[in-house]
């Protein structure tokens, strides 16, 4: 695969996918200064996960249907457009619908950008890896980056900053191979005028899409990635109360963050070499296992330095278990399905991510933050149990079906 097209889909998986952190970071920022309530600075932050927990299949819909990157590209301008409208826009009704807006349209650039790992990379676990490595660049570069900019240059200088962030994902869209383009093989087929119908969410596609949970391979990686999102739950609320409760500072705090994307995207880098030696259903269920074991293990350490060593170990867990979620999902879903299948990974994290933190609230009222941690490591690692129990012969007879020369689908894989 050209490097030409290999970097312009690293480029839009790298900018789209750490817009959240970077966003994470000056929103809250932006909106103390208009002095909201308490409830409505959480409804504003979370406004960012709404649209993508409800319309990401719509979205990946429209890129099978439409073209992955006719798509992609109308997301890329729409992203770039946002930034400075939170600043001409100084209202907390005003920040919402922006949130809703930009949370959408940047995480369909990261679907886009994963659909392209199956059409045009055929999921082969070393590409995969490659883009969940660029992502770890953004997630460790973006956040401090654009907190200088605040800093130095106010929220202009910061929402200006993520303008820039934008053009990155658009520059990259933009390189991507064209329909009749010469980039290895087309990113999209030619299509027919586009009418308005197509552009509204049909009830067919999410029939379509919760039917690749069928196939098993897509199934475990579904529930699986459940999981996974689980463990980032804990990290973005036990996790940092615990941490901060030790007397670390929030600088450090941001350093720990830091670390675990740094380890994720060099242990990605070698996911190609891991694939060819441990079978990719185990390696995907042990490393997600490790993602648990590595964040609800915080009480037992009692040092700076061991929380450090921890959160990087989580962190090579954490690159190798969403590569292999990307590769495996690209691999078990046919060519036309490409869409759909990474956007019903996107909503199943986007579920999690909105409804487990509120589950977690209860899990400490009842039995304490510290118990916290070990209640929600075991039922999570029991769970991850259950799922490689029951799916691990149906993936093993599909697979075998199909050396048989059964079912010829990528589906079948």
């Amino acid at each position: 695969m050209p490097w030409r097209v290999q970097g312009a889909v690293y480029g839009a998986g790298l900018f789209a996918n750490s817009s959240l952190q970077l966003y994470n970071v000056i929103v809250p920022l932006w909106a103390v200064l208009l002095q909201p309530t308490p409830f409505m600075l959480g409804l504003a932050i979370g406004a960012r996960q709404f649209l993508p927990m409800l319309f990401s299949i719509h979205g990946g819909a429209l890129m099978d249907r439409l073209g992955t990157r006719r798509v992609m590209l109308v997301c890329a301008v729409i992203s770039l457009a946002t930034p400075p409208l939170y600043v001409l826009l100084p209202g907390m009704w005003a920040l919402i619908a922006l949130q809703l807006v930009s949370g959408f349209v940047v995480i369909m650039v990261w679907v886009g950008a994963q659909s392209m790992i199956g059409e045009v990379m055929r999921g082969e676990p070393a590409y995969a890896g490659r883009l969940s490595f660029a992502t770890r660049i953004g997630v460790f570069a973006g956040p401090p980056l654009v907190g200088l900019a605040w800093d130095l240059a106010g929220p202009w200088g910061a929402f200006g900053f993520m303008t820039f962030w934008a053009l990155g994902s658009l520059a990259s869209t933009l390189a991507l191979p064209s329909p009749d383009g010469d980039g290895g093989e087309a990113a999209d087929a030619p299509r027919p005028r586009t009418r308005l119908r197509e552009l509204l969410p049909n009830i067919a596609d999410y029939i379509a899409a919760a039917k690749l949970l069928a196939v098993p391979a897509i199934a475990l990686v579904v529930s699986v990635s459940v999981m996974r999102h689980a463990g980032v739950a804990v990290q973005g609320s036990f996790y940092v109360v615990w941490v901060n409760q030790m007397g670390v500072t929030g600088t450090a705090i941001g350093t720990l963050f830091s670390v675990t994307g740094a380890c994720g995207g060099l242990a990605a880098l070698f996911l190609g070499r891991l694939a060819r030696v441990v079978p990719d259903f185990w390696l995907l269920v042990l490393s997600v296992a490790g993602c648990i074991v590595t964040i609800c293990a915080t009480p037992l350490l009692g040092t700076y330095l061991a929380l450090v060593a921890m959160i990087g170990l989580r962190g090579v867990f954490t690159g190798i278990a969403q590569s292999m979620e990307i590769s495996l999902m690209a691999r078990s879903t046919g060519r036309r399905d490409q869409g759909k299948g990474a956007a019903l990974r996107i909503t199943a994290g986007r579920v999690a991510a909105f409804f487990l933190p509120v589950l977690m609230g209860g899990v400490v009222e009842l039995f304490g933050l510290e118990t916290s941690f070990y209640v929600t490591g075991a039922v999570l690692l029991a769970v991850l149990a259950v799922i490689a129990w029951r799916t691990y012969g149906p993936v093993q007879r599909a697979r075998a079906e199909a050396a048989k020369g059964g079912p010829t689908s990528p589906a079948a894989s």
